[in-house]
């Protein structure tokens, strides 16, 4: 298939694991212990995609594995604050916020990755950005955002869009499946501290969700993932990330329906 192809598959994985990520993560307690288990659960099931990408990793270079350890440092601190945004910010609202990674990774991805820009890229992202605009104000008149959601959800925008950034350079080398592996252990392990967690953390906030919700969640999340990696090892950053981050009319939309 080709990138256009995956990009499509990931925005819908996407949109699936939103909504879900929103109505399960109401029932957690502590999200910091959320965040532990959910990434370790994603990260047992990451070994399933050799079936659907075989690459192994290959041509593993001292640049390549610095860039990997600043990619998921980048990628454990936003696991490590993705699910105090969800607590604590409506399903579309925080899908608003965080569609501000997209327009900040292609711009990223313009000036380090040198990538081809063009007039239809320019406009995409510039609607995407005037569709989000509108759909922010016309929601704000109905709700109330929390300063404290919208801090987080910014901050989970910023380090999606340079996690995406580094994905670009590192899962050539690294192979779809293997760099999923990894890229769900270091949110999980970096989740356990700052502060740290006890086992009864964990036990306590596993009494409140069912594992095959978790289990549900995280497959949606990880197709979403494995198609969006798939898609950037066959086409430019700045073509795929505007269309997997599209997503916001959608979850609007469901969210008002179905939460």
């Amino acid at each position: 298939m080709t990138w256009f192809l995956y990009s499509i598959l990931s925005l819908f994985g996407f949109i699936l694991y939103a909504l879900a990520g929103r109505k399960l993560v109401k029932n957690a307690k502590n999200p910091q212990a959320f965040a532990v288990i959910y990434n370790g659960t994603v990260a047992l099931f990451s070994p399933l995609l050799y079936i659907f990408d075989r690459t192994l990793p290959s041509n593993i270079t001292p640049k390549i594995v610095i860039f990997t350890f600043i990619g998921l440092l980048i990628w454990g601190i936003f696991g490590r604050y993705e699910y105090f945004a969800r607590k604590n910010t409506e399903a579309s609202v925080f899908t608003v916020v965080a569609d501000l990674a997209p327009a900040l990774n292609f711009l990223l991805s313009a000036l380090i990755l040198k990538e081809q820009i063009t007039i239809y890229k320019i406009l995409g992202i510039l609607l995407i950005i005037l569709a989000n605009l509108i759909l922010f104000v016309n929601h704000k008149k109905k709700s109330i955002i929390s300063m404290q959601g919208l801090k987080y959800s910014l901050i989970v925008a910023v380090f999606l869009a340079l996690g995406w950034l580094f994905d670009t350079i590192n899962v050539p080398a690294w192979g779809v499946a293997t760099f999923s592996i990894v890229s769900f252990i270091f949110p999980s392990i970096m989740s356990m501290f700052f502060p740290k967690l006890t086992l009864s953390d964990l036990r306590q906030e596993l009494a409140l969700n069912k594992f095959w919700h978790i289990a549900a969640l995280g497959s949606l999340n990880l197709m979403g993932y494995a198609f969006l990696l798939k898609a950037l090892t066959l086409g430019p950053a700045t073509s795929v990330v505007p269309i997997t981050g599209s997503s916001t009319p959608f979850i609007i939309i469901f969210g008002v329906i179905f939460l």
